[in-house]
């Protein structure tokens, strides 16, 4: 973000040159304000937002100095609009580092990659039905064993469907069993 700025526990802050020099303020004025309470991230280092509301400058207080608050108000707003920018700079260089470490991936890749899944877990899963029916059939007479191959079968396009649909799943009514 820049040698003037950085990120402190999530609080954009700036370095004691930078804000002494936005705030038209000396080293000593800064110095004075931090005896008296004035917020700081760490050695050389001011969350900006909190010193600004400190001050009374931003956040609905009223304005302490009103003279000094003129005179640095245009240069409150920049170092306000340029901290923003920079935040957002910074968002969007990670935004990009996380895509090039492929964090992120695109929707139409997902989209068929799922596509092509669902589609091998359908055949496998309508498969397990003549299996398991061939498998029973050398103990179970052959009504016994068609009946076995369908019950897995509506079962299986009942799960099918289930992961198909979007929103909430109402299975179908059961038929009356002969």
């Amino acid at each position: 973000m820049g040698e003037n700025y950085r990120t402190i526990d999530d609080k954009f802050c700036v370095s004691t040159g930078e804000l002494c020099a936005q705030l038209g303020i000396n080293r000593k004025t800064l110095t004075d304000w931090e005896a008296k309470g004035c917020p700081k991230a760490a050695r050389g280092w001011w969350p900006l937002w909190d010193v600004l509301r400190w001050r009374g400058l931003i956040g609905g207080g009223k304005i302490v100095d009103e003279c000094a608050a003129e005179e640095s108000s245009l240069a409150i707003k920049k170092l306000k609009y340029e901290a923003e920018l920079k935040k957002q700079k910074a968002e969007e260089a990670a935004f990009e580092n996380a895509i090039a470490r492929g964090e992120y991936i695109r929707k139409e890749e997902i989209t068929a990659e799922l596509q092509r899944f669902f589609v091998v877990l359908k055949r496998s899963m309508l498969g397990y039905s003549r299996r398991i029916a061939t498998e029973v059939s050398p103990y179970v007479d052959s009504v016994t064993a068609r009946r076995i191959e369908k019950m897995i079968t509506e079962l299986t396009m009942d799960a099918l469907e289930q992961i198909s649909i979007d929103g909430v799943y109402t299975p179908p009514r059961k038929k009356a069993t002969r």
